[in-house]
């Protein structure tokens, strides 16, 4: 009968040291994640390929890294809509071999493909240097939570013609950042040349994403090559 007691005072205290770790692991789980290392001589890609990073984190990395090359990197709806155009690009490039030449294959080919997101991924962009080494927890929680929405793929606030509706997929899938320090100019070079359709300000959620923050591109046309959804 002595040994009842015992054991339900042992209970306690390991539940009471439970308790008392589940700050701590919240903490960890919303901190910014590990920097990594890279050699002058290495890419962007080789250092995230050397860690061997989940597509999640990929993603995020990126999406932090881009948000702040926008120059509105505390807003969350800007994480969000660059979230879900380079889920555009993954998406479109699994059903359509064009766009796979366009864009890269899954989420790492998308992310590295030459010449598309050069301020988190150049070496010579100041940005990749956020990429490599995320180093604020609340725009890194903004950066993670949009990188997982855009990955689920449910409710793309992107998915907008009756076109996108009928497929499940946006042809939403180049985009610019006319107040970067970065940008030549209020406009991109190629807006105007017919490929790609300007669509405005963007709904997310029930909160309006400017222009200005970023203007999102639709293509003109539908890949002819799509195939059908599995």
């Amino acid at each position: 009968m002595h040994g009842v007691p015992a054991v339900r005072g042992a209970a306690r205290l390991v539940l009471i040291g439970l308790l008392a770790a589940v700050p701590a692991l919240c903490a960890a789980a919303d901190a910014a994640p590990k920097c990594l290392g890279r050699e002058p001589s290495d890419t962007v890609e080789y250092a995230a390929a050397k860690a061997k990073l989940a597509p999640k984190e990929l993603l995020a990395r990126l999406v932090y890294a881009e948000a702040l090359s926008t120059g509105f990197g505390d807003d969350p709806l800007v994480h969000e809509a660059i979230a879900w155009g380079v889920m555009n690009r993954v998406r479109l490039a699994e059903r359509s071999e064009s766009m796979k030449r366009s864009f890269g294959s899954g989420i790492r080919g998308v992310v590295f493909r030459k010449g598309q997101f050069n301020p988190a991924v150049s070496p010579r962009s100041a940005f990749s240097k956020d990429f490599l080494c995320p180093k604020e927890p609340a725009l890194w929680r903004y950066a993670l939570a949009a990188a997982a929405r855009a990955m689920a793929g449910e409710r793309n606030p992107l998915i907008q013609t009756p076109w996108e509706h009928e497929n499940n997929l946006s042809l939403v899938v180049n985009f610019y950042y006319p107040k970067s320090v970065q940008a030549k100019g209020p406009y991109p070079p190629w807006e105007g040349g017919g490929a790609l359709e300007f669509i405005g300000d963007v709904m997310i959620g029930d909160r309006l994403l400017p222009a200005e923050h970023v203007r999102f591109y639709r293509l003109a046309r539908p890949p002819a090559d799509l195939k059908p959804a599995r």
